[in-house]
């Protein structure tokens, strides 16, 4: 590698390097040499690069002494390469190069080499910021005099552009330095925005970051102070030019006290001369605030939100409508009117700068901010550049202001909106011609020519392209914002108005393909906007968004492709969803300290009583349900009955009374169900109890029989004739009181009974 930079180095000076008259010709071709090979990027460790780079550092030097001011002028500009590609070369040189540089600033050279010089010693003096040594040796002797060098060729206009932008590199690479020039700075900078001069916008965009970098040479203490009183300053001159210019306005009495102005050359007293002036100036001013307000800083700073916003609602106050002072000329107040245009559109670029550096801060302004955007839509329904800055703002308010801001102002903004996207179809004026009735007669006849033109017609947009794609921007925001909670006839109206648009096959005639494609491409957006957002009392607009996005595939445009791609995608993830819901990390709660009543103690108490309860008759059923596998038990239980029985036969000494009443009901136990327990447990293959009651009428008998379902064996028992039969279940309370039963009785009485 070093060996073919090394031959490539030789042949650009031996080629193209060795005519002082024709380098210029040749500069191109040597700066694409060195970039896209990258000549000066290796290492001056071997002999032979070492040497080739100082025949190259000779060349160069030989060049900025030319005489011939093309040479001069690409030696310049070929120090400045060198230094950016090559690290040894700009150690190696850098004094000696830095030394050249300030006597071409300090010479009478013409304004290209001077421009060349100090964008080459910006960087230079950039490049040893953070290296202290090479600072002390090149930066820290030579800041003072480069400084006040520039200041002088500021006097140049030519050169304006890059005096102040040489001057806030040096204010903020080297603040200490530059804090002895920073009043001349400003004096520098306050003559561009004076408005008497007509200056480019690269002049005045280099004067507003001049004027920004200033705090940085107050010192770290009073930095954030120092840029809160220059941006204060700044609104206080925008007041300062309004005093004068709304003079022959009723305004409202001010009762804050107004901030101190910068000490601006005062105006004519005609007002012919001076409201040109003053307007310039005004909009110069508010285009420094909004770089003030865009401009990021290196501490944290106090915006004065509260002085921007009287400004701007006394900017916007001044309408058409508003009223004139007594015995004021009126001529001076509608050339006032003329003015307010223009001033309404620079105070909407710096209301709309307010809106992009603030937080969640200016929803407490919600309702003045939708009283003063409203009233503007109204009034420059007809102007093209203020509706759709109007339509920017209203867009910026919905993003920063939220839902409360769009429940206000969601009407009368969808009405405007929908109104701009109409389409109107024009006709032909018809020709009539008129011929004198050539007979005296007083018959009627019609003179009308027919014409085919009289018969066509064109679609024309109701708006301008500019006002209908601010108009869509915002309406999509809106959606965003508060799609979900518009009421239905309101959604109805929005979602058509984009459909039919999509649809319609025929263009306005008055639009081109460009503008059309531009349209559609906020149409398409609108449309994906509202398919994301759907309201919950209307159907949704998602069927035919995705056949429109499908359709939309094959549009000429790349642009409209990409869209409906990626709508087409959100439609599918709506419709066929397959990808796992987002996990998102919880952060570490503290611990919680839940503190709990007696009543509450006492209500969790009974809470685990009852479920104590619940788990324990669970338990017996599950027991009661294993008991049919286990014959023996009920053998147990129908001894024990018969042993209770007799029991009781002998406490009473009583023998069962036999009733002789025929047909007698049998009393049957409330907790029997044999119907319920056969039709709740038809498929248990486990052997199941079932209880049978049979009846058979007598004259004086009634037989209960207890038969055991099991595979293996059936038991019978057969009880005399009594007047009451008893039916025994499992689920029996034993304890209850039982009617006395002779259960030992002969058998012989049933088999008489039975014949």
């Amino acid at each position: 590698m070093a060996v073919k930079n090394t031959q490539l180095i030789s042949n650009v000076l031996s080629l193209y390097m060795s005519n002082e008259n024709t380098i210029h010709q040749h500069l191109p071709f040597i700066m694409d040499i060195i970039i896209n090979h990258r000549l000066f990027n290796e290492n001056t460790e071997s002999d032979e690069l070492a040497a080739i780079y100082r025949k190259w550092t000779s060349r160069l030097n030989t060049l900025l002494q030319s005489k011939n001011v093309a040479a001069r002028w690409c030696g310049i500009t070929l120090v400045k390469a060198s230094c950016q590609n090559s690290h040894d070369l700009l150690l190696a040189n850098a004094k000696t190069w830095t030394a050249q540089l300030l006597g071409f600033v300090g010479k009478s050279e013409p304004i290209l080499i001077h421009q060349e010089a100090i964008e080459t010693l910006s960087f230079l003096f950039s490049y040893t910021v953070d290296k202290p040594e090479l600072q002390r040796e090149i930066a820290t002797p030579n800041l003072q005099r480069y400084n006040q060098l520039l200041l002088q060729l500021g006097r140049k206009q030519d050169l304006l552009p890059i005096v102040l932008s040489a001057l806030t590199t040096n204010t903020k690479c080297f603040p200490s330095t530059a804090r002895h020039i920073s009043e001349q700075c400003l004096q520098l900078c306050l003559s561009c925005l004076d408005g008497s001069r007509d200056l480019d916008s690269e002049t005045i965009k280099e004067a507003n970051k001049c004027l920004v970098s200033l705090y940085h040479a107050g010192g770290k203490s009073v930095m954030a102070e120092q840029w809160k009183e220059s941006l204060l300053r700044l609104i206080g001159s925008v007041h300062a030019c309004l005093n004068r210019l709304f003079d022959t306005v009723d305004e409202e009495n001010q009762e804050v006290e107004l901030p101190k102005p910068y000490p601006f050359l005062s105006v004519s007293s005609d007002y012919v001369e001076a409201f040109p002036v003053l307007l310039r100036r005004i909009q110069l001013l508010q285009d420094c605030i909004s770089t003030f307000l865009t401009t990021s800083t290196t501490i944290a700073v106090g915006v004065p939100v509260v002085h921007l916003i009287d400004l701007i609602c006394r900017i916007y106050n001044v309408f058409e409508g508003s009223l004139m002072r007594e015995y004021k000329d009126k001529n001076e107040f509608f050339t006032l009117m003329m003015c307010l245009p223009a001033l309404h559109l620079s105070t909407s670029k710096m209301f709309s700068s307010l809106l992009y550096c603030s937080g969640k801060e200016l929803i407490g302004y919600n309702k003045l901010f939708s009283r003063i955007l409203l009233r503007l839509l109204n009034e420059h329904k007809n102007k093209r550049t203020l509706k759709s800055s109007v339509y920017n703002l209203l867009s910026l308010c919905l993003e920063k202001c939220g839902y409360a801001f769009a429940e206000i102002i969601y009407k009368p903004f969808i009405s405007s909106v929908l109104n701009d996207l109409r389409i109107i179809e024009q006709k032909s004026a018809s020709i009539i011609a008129s011929t004198q009735q050539q007979k005296k007669s007083h018959k009627k006849r019609r003179t009308e020519i027919t014409n085919s033109d009289s018969l066509t017609t064109k679609l024309v947009s109701a708006a301008s392209v500019d006002v209908q794609v601010a108009g869509l921007q915002a309406l999509t925001t809106l959606l965003d914002v508060y799609g979900f909670s518009m009421e239905n006839g309101q959604r109805a109206a929005v979602d058509g108005t984009v459909l039919s648009r999509l649809i319609q096959v025929i263009h306005p005639t008055d639009m081109s393909d460009e503008e059309i494609t531009l349209v559609k491409a906020e149409l398409y957006n609108c449309l994906m906007s509202s398919a994301t957002h759907p309201i919950e009392t209307q159907a949704s607009i998602l069927p035919h968004a995705s056949r429109l996005f499908s359709a939309g595939i094959n549009e000429q445009s790349h642009q409209l492709q990409v869209i409906c791609k990626k709508g087409l995608a959100i439609c599918d993830l709506i419709m066929h969803s397959r990808l796992p819901p987002i996990q998102r990390t919880m952060p570490k709660s503290s611990p919680v300290v839940v503190i709990t009543t007696a009543q509450e103690l006492n209500k969790e108490e009974n809470d685990d009583a009852k479920e104590e309860e619940v788990v324990m008759e669970e338990k017996e059923e599950q027991k009661k349900e294993k008991t049919p596998s286990e014959p023996p038990v009920l053998e147990k239980k129908e001894k024990k009955v018969q042993e209770e029985v007799a029991e009781k036969k002998e406490i009473n000494n009583e023998k069962p009374k036999v009733d002789e009443t025929p047909a007698v009901k049998p009393i049957v136990l409330p907790t029997l169900n044999t119907s319920t327990s056969k039709a709740s447990e038809p498929e248990k293959p486990t052997p199941v109890i079932t209880l049978e009651e049979t009846f058979v009428e007598s004259k004086s008998t009634t037989t209960t029989t207890i038969s055991l379902n099991s595979p293996a064996s059936t038991t019978t028992a057969k009880a005399p004739s009594t007047t009451q039969s008893i039916t025994i279940d499992n689920d029996m309370n034993l304890d209850m009181e039982i009617p006395m039963i002779d259960m030992t009785g002969p058998d012989s009485d049933v088999d008489e009974d039975d014949e």
